[in-house]
């Protein structure tokens, strides 16, 4: 038997009166003996099996019972800077031993040591007293110190009071446990370890999970990323973050249309989705694997995807109150029908460098056709067909071929025509574009209205069997995590 065992099995007949230790009553001459003689061997012990704080701590507030060991411990085992003692009135006694072995023994200043009365009942009693002592340090100025909170040694309601204020208050928690003994009804010596809880928020983290859904649904994806990403490290169980850190991610790159990040993204959503399946919608399984396949096709160079794409990034836009970005999508979603309509008109056929000899045999009367159309929207007499062909001039080509986009569009008219003219203007004097015009939710609805109607016919005439509405619809953000 080591030295430590006999000394524990001498404590028992202390406790038990069959032998004494000093002045006092069995209970006062075992604590006595304890300190003198198992103290140091439990706190070496302790610390070889329990939690370490993150860093130093400079307060420690500890929750006194009937017994002062709890705190002698707790303090013993983190060696805070300073020592304040939460007590009801009917354990006096123990605070008053605190105070001798804290400022006796081991040579505090009085100034260092703190007590505070509490109401054991009172659940707002604690965080009373714990919010006073933090207003406190924070009048000083200087860092926010390192406050950590015993809940060892208080009853159960200041206990469960003083977990609620470190929910609150965003403090760290501590508790000190060993293997109880139902005789003596204390831990066996040297079975104590500190256990390090540090903010409930932090370990379970659904109220910090739901900050972060907030900023998500938001479409606030850079930050909601960060927010997950944060979390994976802090919460006991990071499965659903992890994966919405991968859905964060992945909107990020697909809102920057950053193509060559979007294939390891979708790898990491799917590893991360396999994980949380059960715990999602089937309606959102769906649109998921809908969403995953289009981006797919996306990050390969579908230009088709890129045409939807600006579309739906345009309605986000939109939504979050950014119309000049949503604006120039909308713009960019209409040109690139009309344009593209073009191109697939001839194999070869480049609206940047366009021959137009690849578009009809009679340049000449394309180009009178070309001049009049644009004529009939206001432009001056004597037009000629461009170099470089963007929104409007496609959009005058393919009238003048008689191409049916145009009809199906609802452009087959001048009047329509002069009302794509002024919207492609409303677009160049965004402050984005070429001015210094910022761009209303009401414009933005009426350039967003016509993109769809454009994309819509786009792709009726390419496939009779298409369906852009849902199709869009389920390319939409998803908002939840479920």
């Amino acid at each position: 038997m080591s030295q430590f065992d006999l000394k524990a099995t001498r404590l028992k007949r202390i406790e038990r009166g069959e032998e004494t230790y000093g002045p006092g009553g069995a209970s006062e001459q075992a604590l006595r003996f304890f300190l003198d003689e198992l103290l140091e061997e439990t706190v070496r012990r302790a610390h070889a099996r329990g939690d370490r704080p993150a860093q130093p701590v400079h307060l420690l507030i500890s929750l006194s019972g009937f017994s002062p060991l709890t705190t002698i411990l707790a303090y013993e085992l983190l060696q805070p800077e300073r020592l304040l003692v939460v007590y009801s009135e009917d354990n006096k006694a123990s605070v008053d031993i605190i105070g001798d072995y804290v400022v006796g023994r081991s040579g505090r200043r009085y100034s260092d040591f703190d007590v505070r009365p509490c109401v054991p009942t009172d659940p707002h009693g604690v965080y009373r007293v714990v919010k006073a002592q933090l207003d406190e340090m924070d009048a000083t100025g200087g860092a926010p110190p390192y406050v950590m909170l015993d809940i060892t040694g208080g009853r159960k309601v200041m206990s469960a009071a003083a977990a609620l204020a470190a929910w609150q208050l965003n403090l760290a928690l501590c508790y000190v446990e060993g293997d109880y003994d139902p005789k003596l009804r204390r831990p066996v010596p040297g079975s104590d370890r500190l256990l390090v809880l540090g903010n409930p928020t932090e370990l379970f983290g659904e109220q910090a999970m739901d900050a972060a859904l907030r900023t998500f649904a938001g479409g606030a994806f850079d930050a909601a990323h960060q927010h997950y990403d944060d979390l994976c490290d802090t919460i006991a169980e990071p499965s659903r973050a992890r994966y919405m850190r991968a859905l964060s991610g992945l909107y990020r790159v697909w809102c920057d249309l950053d193509l060559t990040a979007l294939s390891p993204c979708l790898e990491t959503l799917q590893v991360t989705l396999g994980r949380v399946r059960h715990l999602i919608s089937s309606e959102t399984e769906s649109r998921l694997a809908v969403q995953t396949d289009f981006l797919s096709s996306l990050s390969a160079g579908d230009p088709e995807c890129l045409l939807l794409s600006f579309l739906v990034l345009g309605e986000h836009y939109r939504e979050i109150g950014r119309h000049d970005f949503a604006t120039l999508l909308f713009y960019r979603t209409i040109e690139g029908c009309l344009t593209g309509r073009l191109e697939q008109r001839a194999e070869g056929f480049s609206c940047e460098q366009p021959n137009y000899w690849l578009l009809t045999t009679d340049v000449e009367q394309l180009g009178a056709d070309f001049a009049t159309t644009a004529e009939s929207i206001g432009r001056a007499p004597g037009q000629t067909l461009p170099p470089m062909i963007g929104l409007m001039n496609s959009a005058l080509i393919l009238t003048a071929l008689d191409d049916p986009l145009p009809q199906e569009a609802e452009l087959g008219n001048r009047k329509a025509l002069s009302h794509l003219n002024e919207l492609a203007s409303m677009r160049n004097r965004s402050v984005l574009a070429h001015g210094n015009h910022t761009v209303s939710e009401k414009e933005s609805r009426v350039l967003e209205a016509k993109a769809r109607t454009v994309l819509r016919a786009y792709h009726r005439l390419r496939d009779p069997g298409s369906d852009v509405d849902t199709l869009v619809e389920n390319l939409r953000f998803i908002r939840t995590d479920r």
